[in-house]
């Protein structure tokens, strides 16, 4: 993954990275491709965004904007790869949800109220 410092503010080629993270995203061609989003709103000021992975048990990955793993949604009910992450955009809770092409979701959230650094 790689993250990318004021990209909309560039013009042409994008030369240089912020960040770049070893993530394993190679899908093959029967799963969709992941996508990786961002928070709407930031939780003390920092910015935190998600993807899915391909990590055996089954994860949903949550980063920080500086890209450091912050945290792992593994589990149970997590059965499929979840190519497609996003957040519940309440700045109130931490809900992520992820999905896949058959339509499986998963959603978990943040037991106990709100994300302090998740």
């Amino acid at each position: 993954l790689d993250i990318l410092e004021d990209a909309h503010l560039a013009s042409g080629l994008i030369k240089t990275l912020k960040t770049r993270i070893k993530h394993d995203n190679r899908t093959g061609r029967w799963l969709s491709t992941f996508m990786a989003r961002w928070h709407p709103a930031s939780f003390s000021g920092e910015e935190i965004f998600v993807s899915g992975s391909m990590k055996k048990p089954r994860t949903i990955e949550v980063f920080g904007g500086n890209g450091s793993l912050l945290r792992e949604i593994r589990g149970i009910a997590l059965t499929a790869v979840a190519s497609r992450c996003c957040f519940h955009p309440s700045a109130e809770k931490l809900i992520v949800i992820g999905g896949n092409s058959s339509g499986r979701l998963t959603i978990a959230r943040r037991a106990g109220g709100h994300c302090t650094h998740c």
